[in-house]
């Protein structure tokens, strides 16, 4: 028997799939007779003169075209292509959003000593990319500045990319601490697939260079299967995992109140949220107008 669990993550899966493959309503506009077509369509569907034989008329009239000659192949993948681009710039530019509220919703439901330390796992990466980024000071792309597609421009380094770390540190984390093994594969390839087209989009708009990606994803699923194995503990119970339980968990519920929820809420902010590049940007132009 399939579970509803099961069914939900394949309908699910089914829906991203037709999605990516999906047309642009240009190419059902195609397929749609002009009014030129139709106008000639009712022409020659008249009925012949008095007198007339349909074998004469039948020789003499130019065969019916019922449609417009359908899109080449050329023209089909590009449309298939910025379907693609429309889609990948609509989860690039959400993806922080999307991904923060996911973890907090996670958070917020499960509200046990794991969740909570991989939580904490995820700040200490999170933290851990910025003063990378200081360190290295890596430039980013040079066609970044003459953009125009992104409108808050990073004026931090790009090596390595936050935000390649924090999607490979919380997917890598949450199939190894939160996900029952039987749906790992399924959840695995889901989270895989949105992090990849995210990431994209990144690439795409010239804000990190593969390199900075690729390095940035390697460094947050190596700090995922460290914390695991060192704060959540494999065979026996990590020390981070032990102090979570022996100071914020109840010892009767096994959870942590709903009221601690705030402190997440403004971490997340102040990490996540990349105050203080805006903070930077604001004094820069501050300086500037001065």
């Amino acid at each position: 028997h399939i579970s509803t669990d099961n069914m939900m993550v394949t309908a699910f899966l089914l829906l991203i799939s037709i999605a990516l493959n999906l047309p642009s309503a240009t190419a059902f506009a195609a397929a749609r007779p002009s009014s030129s077509t139709r106008a000639v369509i009712s022409e020659r569907l008249s009925y012949a003169p008095a007198g007339g034989s349909w074998k004469r008329n039948a020789r003499t009239a130019p065969s019916i075209q019922l449609f417009d000659q359908p899109p080449s192949q050329s023209e089909s993948a590009s449309m298939t292509s910025n379907a693609f681009d429309q889609i990948t710039t609509g989860i690039g530019k959400t993806a922080s959003t999307v991904v923060s509220v996911s973890f907090f919703i996670l958070l917020a439901y499960q509200r046990d000593a794991v969740i909570l330390t991989l939580w904490l796992g995820s700040i200490l990466n999170a933290v851990f990319s910025k003063v990378a980024k200081k360190v290295l000071n890596h430039e980013r792309p040079a066609e970044l500045q003459n953009s125009d597609k992104v409108k808050l421009k990073p004026s931090d380094g790009g090596m390595p990319s936050s935000h390649a770390m924090s999607l490979s540190f919380i997917g890598t984390s949450i199939l190894g601490g939160v996900v029952p093994a039987e749906y790992s594969l399924i959840a695995g390839l889901t989270m895989a697939s949105y992090s990849a087209i995210a990431l994209r989009y990144r690439v795409r708009d010239h804000l990190h260079t593969k390199l900075q990606v690729a390095v940035g994803f390697v460094l947050g699923v190596g700090n995922a299967l460290a914390w695991l194995k060192f704060g959540i503990g494999s065979s026996e119970q990590g020390p981070v995992l032990s102090w979570v339980q022996d100071y914020f968990v109840s010892a009767e519920t096994g959870l942590f109140p709903y009221s601690a929820l705030a402190v997440p809420v403004v971490v997340g902010i102040l990490v996540v949220g990349s105050v203080e590049r805006r903070i930077a940007l604001w004094a820069t132009n501050r300086r500037k107008k001065n």
